[in-house]
């Protein structure tokens, strides 16, 4: 929330069946990350965290890197 480069979406699968049929959602929650990766299930912060950074290719314990 505090990164103006981060967005979320929440989407209802129930009330949007035309998302849930392209994401092939079958529970939730489900994360899409870029379109691309995806988390079932919930998880512990520290993991989601870790699960989103993995799925754009990026190593959890990697420093961020200074704003140019």
């Amino acid at each position: 929330m505090a990164n103006t480069n981060v967005r979320a979406d929440v989407i209802s699968a129930n009330e949007f069946p035309s998302y849930s049929a392209q994401f092939a959602v079958q529970a939730v929650p489900k994360t899409v990350v870029n379109k691309g990766g995806e988390i079932l299930g919930a998880r512990p912060e520290g993991r989601f965290v870790s699960e989103v950074l993995l799925s754009l290719g990026i190593e959890p314990n990697t420093p961020p890197m200074e704003p140019q």
